[in-house]
């Protein structure tokens, strides 16, 4: 009876977005625009697969065109569980056969871009934790305290192909090894996991990219190449969901239109979209999980879909404003317009989450304001992660700073925090030396009993010392506010 009554609340969850997030099929996307003979193409894949669902016919058209391509697996996929039972036919797993399935999405990732064209010396195993890319980008950034996988057991990477051998589970190792990568290979264009891709390894990879790529690409030392991202973890995105060989990709409603929308389509030839076919059966190990299988065959359709990361806001100081005045805040473009989630909690509690964040610096101190309609009805409580960064010479000097309120309390000193009906002003002091250039924001909204609801994806925001503020890009919402998708 429960296993029934489970059932049909999924059926009606699926159903719920399938009608609110059905793409607009009259919509006419632009053509994405590539010169494959001169483009010098890096991929970062969060997973060994990832790669081919989001951009086969986009490595396929520069590899043929005689441009360069470089393809990057953040993680082996050693963490799924499901997989690994598969392929071993026992219920309980050791950490050696974790491993050992990260090896076989290795070999697996080899031949299916063997398929495409692309030979293993173009390759880079980074031999992260798979799951764990978020804890490294938020919690265990530095390699003195690394962080274990529950599933291979290991701290450090226990592969021999690795990029860096045995190197450790830590943010500031992940930076290091995009930031050479870069500019060993110095690309003229990137694609990267989109920011509200759900899949929390696909959010942090965007994030740790957004940061290596600002440290690389804004000292001018090299040509600043175009960032494209690709969208495969978003509730029922694809829509329709299956094997659909003569349908499109479209964005998902809510992101196309609260999400400033820069979506490009690559279309596929009869040819390109069968080699792609070919290239996700090499995944087998996949393909044996019924739900993966479902999700891998809904990417083989005529067309590839990206937003283009478009030019940043940036922060410069805002002088003679009264901060802590609402009024003040009118009239400014948000850092992030967040679209509708699509958490089954997220459903259920529709008021009170963060719809839009804006941003302003005065003398050394970050002022927030986060629009939140229905806040002062609800018992929701908000945790904001600002992790800022300052680019040196030779690493990345970071600053994390974890802060909470509701609309009953908070962690944050009096003065540090204004509440009204339906917004939260807050200030985040820093000192001269320790003013972050640029800073990256997340906030999760809990209900009363702990439960995430709701997670915005992790903006950047530069932070300009001198200058007059700037915002670029347009949004089609009504509201006329810009989501800035990076600050790069």
């Amino acid at each position: 009876m429960l296993i029934c009554l489970g059932l049909v609340c999924f059926g009606i969850y699926k159903a719920y977005f399938y009608y609110q997030e059905k793409p607009e099929t009259r919509e006419l996307l632009p053509a994405i625009s590539i010169v494959p003979g001169k483009a010098r193409l890096l991929i970062i894949a969060p997973h060994c697969d990832d790669e081919t669902l989001g951009c086969a016919g986009v490595i396929q058209e520069v590899v043929s065109g005689g441009g360069q391509v470089m393809i990057v697996a953040m993680t082996n996929g050693d963490g799924f569980t499901f997989a690994v039972e598969e392929q071993y036919r026992q219920l309980i797993l050791t950490s050696d056969d974790y491993v050992h399935s990260g090896y076989t999405r290795q070999k697996e990732f080899i031949q299916a871009l063997d398929r495409l064209g692309v030979v293993q010396r173009q390759l880079a195993f980074l031999g992260y934790p798979d799951r764990g890319l978020r804890a490294l980008w938020a919690e265990h950034w530095y390699s003195s305290q690394p962080y274990q996988s529950p599933y291979t057991g290991r701290d450090h990477s226990p592969y021999e192909n690795s990029f860096r051998a045995n190197t450790p589970y830590a943010g500031e190792a992940v930076i290091n090894d995009l930031e050479t990568i870069m500019r060993e290979f110095a690309p003229s264009v990137i694609f990267s996991p989109h920011p509200v891709d759900e899949h929390p390894d696909h959010a942090a990879t965007w994030a740790f990219v957004s940061a290596a790529a600002y440290k690389v690409f804004n000292s001018g030392e090299l040509p600043k190449p175009k960032i494209y991202t690709y969208l495969i973890h978003r509730g029922d995105f694809p829509i329709p969901h299956g094997y659909q060989p003569e349908g499109l990709l479209l964005p998902p409603k809510p992101l196309y239109y609260n999400y400033n929308s820069q979506w490009q389509a690559y279309t596929l030839t009869a040819e390109q979209e069968a080699v792609k076919e070919q290239a996700l059966n090499e995944y087998v190990s996949q393909l044996r999980v019924p739900v993966m299988s479902s999700l891998l065959r809904s990417f083989i359709r005529k067309n590839e879909l990206f937003e283009e990361a478009i030019p940043h806001i940036a922060l410069s100081e805002s002088k003679n404003i009264e901060l802590a005045n609402l009024n003040a805040w009118e009239n400014r473009k948000p850092a992030l317009v967040y679209p509708v989630g699509t958490s089954a909690l997220g459903a259920l509690e529709r008021s009170a989450k963060v719809e839009a964040i804006d941003c302003a610096v005065q003398d050394n101190v970050l002022w927030l304001r986060f629009h939140i309609p229905g806040f002062s009805t609800q018992h929701h409580q908000y945790q904001i992660a600002v992790i800022g960064f300052q680019a040196g010479h030779d690493a990345l000097k970071r600053d994390n700073r974890s802060l909470s309120f509701s609309a009953q309390d908070t962690d944050l000193l009096p003065a540090a925090v204004y509440k009204f009906k339906e917004d939260v002003i807050i200030n985040i002091p820093y000192s001269e030396q320790t003013l972050p250039e640029f800073f990256l924001i997340q906030t999760a909204t809990k209900d009363r009993f702990g439960a995430t609801i709701d997670r915005t994806a992790w903006q950047q925001v530069q932070i300009n010392k001198a200058g007059p503020e700037e915002s670029t890009g347009r949004s089609k919402n009504d509201s006329g506010a810009a989501f800035v998708n990076t600050a790069f």
